[in-house]
């Protein structure tokens, strides 16, 4: 059986009206559903190299974009500009957004092409783990195209009962609507431990074996050298 994190609404208006955190894997985005496997689809009959294989059946990048769980944003809301600085509004009576005080940030290094104003998402949620296990904080892998960008954290989520705010930028000049449902922030929970770095070299020719081995299949080459553990329902 695997572990447990559980995401605990504040109050039963989260509970009744806000949409739940889900798995991330259960929401990649059309552009990644509709690449193609092969960077080039026509046949060729020549001996040698396998065709290109795309990113499509990367494991690792398949594991970035559907690891952990989404938050999604629970309402709504207007992105205009005012004084050079992105001015949000809602329909809803309660608060969807704050800010940071500025003085908290004015000396944080904001990405360039992002409004120095730095938001906090009310989602709502309590998120808990079990001991010893964190959580990674990020923005949605999969969606690099948002108009907004996350600043990225982590939380022991073991010993926090509170709502973590993840803090957000929008990208500079952005107007437009951000609608009810839209990932806000990713979610990876890991097991905390002590690490310590080590240095070695590989033994001649092994590096050659090595690839050998791993290239010797087209398809799912990585993937069938794990043992593939990582699910989040």
């Amino acid at each position: 059986m695997g572990q447990i994190i559980k995401f605990i609404a504040q109050d039963e208006n989260v509970w009744e009206v806000r949409p739940k955190p889900y798995p991330a894997i259960k929401n990649l985005p059309s552009w990644w559903k509709d690449m193609p496997i092969y960077s080039n689809e026509e046949k060729t009959y020549d001996l040698g190299p396998a065709p290109t294989v795309t990113v499509k059946k990367c494991l690792p990048t398949l594991d970035m974009f559907g690891g952990g769980y989404y938050v999604p944003l629970w309402a709504d809301i207007f992105v205009t500009q005012e004084g050079g600085l992105p001015y949000i509004k809602w329909n809803t009576t309660t608060t969807v957004l704050t800010t940071w005080d500025t003085g908290t940030v004015n000396s944080f290094k904001i990405e360039d092409g992002y409004s120095k104003l730095v938001f906090k998402n009310l989602h709502g949620w309590t998120i808990k783990t079990p001991p010893g296990w964190s959580c990674l904080f990020l923005h949605p892998a999969a969606y690099p195209d948002l108009p907004f960008k996350v600043i990225p954290g982590i939380v022991d989520t073991d010993v926090l009962d509170y709502e973590i705010n993840t803090p957000f930028v929008v990208k500079e000049g952005f107007t437009g609507t951000i609608e009810k449902g839209t990932p806000m922030f990713q979610v990876i929970p890991f097991k905390r431990e002590s690490w310590k770095s080590e240095f070695s070299v590989k033994k001649p020719n092994q590096h050659f074996f090595d690839h050998e081995k791993l290239y010797s299949k087209i398809h799912r080459a990585y993937a069938s050298m794990t043992d593939g553990k990582k699910r989040y329902t």
